[in-house]
């Protein structure tokens, strides 16, 4: 333990007191620990704005017209799902349906779907479903005809989570 002079009053005290016994000011090196604590402190906040900065500049952004895009994707996709499900509550057999087309128009109102079941008879036969807007599923020919052939529609994903994912 080294002897120092206090800069205020001049008189010798221990380097590691935290006052001057003689007039009460903060020890010789209080000042430089606080300013090193204070120096750290600083140096960790400007590398942690580093960081973030660097972190939002690798950020990707999307055009609006992309997002609005797989928004529209999603949308079609969740009602497409339930146009599925309510289209096979109408079979007779409903685990036999396996959907081999899902297709919808640009805003995702009107739904087509081709599909394999097992009819009341007991056959595998091809069918095909629509569910339009507001409208009931239907696997009628004249439903197919008028919402769907030679109209302008895209394929939509199905997703449909079991309780086993």
């Amino acid at each position: 333990m080294a002897l120092v002079k206090c800069k205020v009053c001049g008189q010798e005290i221990d380097e590691d007191v935290m006052k001057c016994p003689g007039c009460d000011s903060l020890g010789p090196n209080r000042g430089k620990r606080i300013r090193r604590n204070m120096f750290i402190a600083l140096g960790a906040i400007v590398v942690l704005f580093g960081y973030g900065w660097y972190y939002k500049s690798q950020e990707v952004v999307k055009p609006v017209e992309q997002v609005e895009r797989e928004h529209l994707e999603d949308k079609r996709s969740q009602r497409g799902v339930a146009a599925s499900l309510m289209l096979r509550s109408r079979l007779a057999h409903p685990e036999s349906m396996k959907i081999t087309k899902a297709l919808s128009n640009e805003d995702g109102t009107n739904l087509c779907f081709e599909f394999t079941e097992i009819d009341a008879s007991g056959k595998q036969r091809a069918s095909k479903g629509v569910v339009y807007d507001g409208g009931e599923p239907s696997t009628k020919a004249s439903d197919w005809k008028l919402f769907c052939e030679h109209k302008s529609m895209r394929p939509i994903k199905l997703i449909i989570r079991t309780d086993d994912e």
